[in-house]
């Protein structure tokens, strides 16, 4: 699916210390991680290091999302981040089967940490889903297709988070998951740079 820098709502875009570096001869998910942690370093007074690194795996998440709006392992449409009040919930949309749906992103320096309910405030997208997004969601008849996403560089889910809190409700794309779909995808990171290039204030060819 084809998108254009009018499809990305996150604010990434325009904050971003260096929209065009930040995806030149970026072809991996460990490319990207490496150039977001170094650009968070520049000036963290006006922009906090764990804001910096959040909102830009907000900002390739949103594109990756809209550009797998139609594959079934992600099939999430008419996603829409939300940057004010976040009690939980980073994104919303709808899963394929049309059920509204929310989604968190947690960006994790360490690929190898899992990520749990309490620690990781994992719980509050789920209350925030139900209480504030209106998502609906029955324990004793769950939804085909899940309601709650979380993406991730971490490995992912706790197992007692996932298996025991969550019973296995929450869909959790980790970093082995999207390093797999994103991996010298040429197309992907190719639409990255272009988006990149239509938001640097100057128009300098990536």
């Amino acid at each position: 699916m084809m998108i254009t820098k009018n499809d990305i709502k996150h604010n990434f875009g325009t904050k971003c210390h260096n929209i065009v570096e930040l995806f030149k001869n970026t072809n991996k998910l460990s490319t990207f991680m490496t150039k977001l942690e170094k650009q968070s370093l520049k000036d963290p007074d006006r922009y906090s290091i764990n804001d910096y690194l959040g909102d830009g795996f907000e900002f390739l998440m949103e594109i990756f999302i809209k550009t797998h709006a139609y594959d079934n392992r992600i099939g999430i449409t008419d996603y829409q981040p939300i940057q004010m009040n976040d009690h939980g919930v980073d994104g919303i949309g709808f899963n394929f089967l049309k059920e509204k749906c929310v989604i968190q992103h947690k960006y994790r320096a360490n690929s190898n940490t899992l990520l749990t309910a309490n620690e990781d405030h994992l719980s509050n997208m789920i209350t925030d889903a139900i209480f504030t997004q209106g998502v609906k969601f029955d324990k004793e008849n769950p939804p085909k297709v899940p309601v709650f996403y979380v993406f991730t560089t971490a490995k992912g889910l706790h197992y007692f988070t996932d298996n025991e809190m969550f019973k296995n409700h929450v869909k959790c794309f980790g970093y082995d998951d999207l390093r797999l779909m994103l991996q010298d995808n040429m197309p992907f990171w190719d639409l990255c740079r272009e988006i990149a290039n239509d938001f640097a204030p100057t128009k300098n060819n990536i």
